[in-house]
């Protein structure tokens, strides 16, 4: 797993530098008056691939925000059995995603993206590709949680709280 979190981070990397470039080449071309007109929908596709990456990196490290006061009321057991029952929603959420992306990116194949001439289904793509990864991560941590015999699950933050 931890390989395919570092190919996350170095695609997300070099997609996000992708991403600049192409901004900042479609932005001198048009100071000088041969407009890349291409470059901006190019720099849309490659941020929202950049977004769900890093989406899954942050999932991962468990760094999306949370709201935790009454959570932490809770005994460990408790704290667990309820972190366990949001990882099924949001498993439920995500599945749906993947499914619903999957229709998504089918219906906008035919359609352009913009003056790139390309499918505008490599777009939506990103949104079935980003849910799958992140379901990936969350059955992980499912798994992890189920195994664990102290009641805890490994939810780690900054904080470096564990529920």
């Amino acid at each position: 797993m931890r390989t395919l979190e570092r190919a996350e981070e170095a695609l997300g990397v070099l997609l996000f530098a992708g991403v600049c470039l192409l901004v900042l080449l479609g932005a001198l071309s048009r100071t000088v008056g041969m407009p890349l007109i291409w470059s901006i929908d190019m720099a849309q596709m490659l941020f929202a691939w950049t977004a769900v990456l890093g989406a899954d990196v942050a999932l991962k490290r468990w760094q999306h925000i949370e709201i935790d006061i009454l959570v932490r009321l809770f005994p460990p057991g408790v704290r667990h059995l309820l972190a366990m029952v949001w990882l099924l929603a949001i498993a439920a959420f995500l599945a749906t995603l993947v499914w619903l992306g999957v229709k998504l990116t089918l219906l906008n194949l035919e359609r352009e993206l913009g003056d790139a001439g390309i499918s505008y289904g490599w777009v939506t793509a990103a949104i079935p590709a980003g849910a799958a990864l992140m379901l990936i991560t969350v059955v992980g941590r499912l798994v992890g949680g189920l195994r664990r015999r102290d009641g805890a699950l490994n939810l780690e933050g900054r904080d470096g709280m564990v529920l």
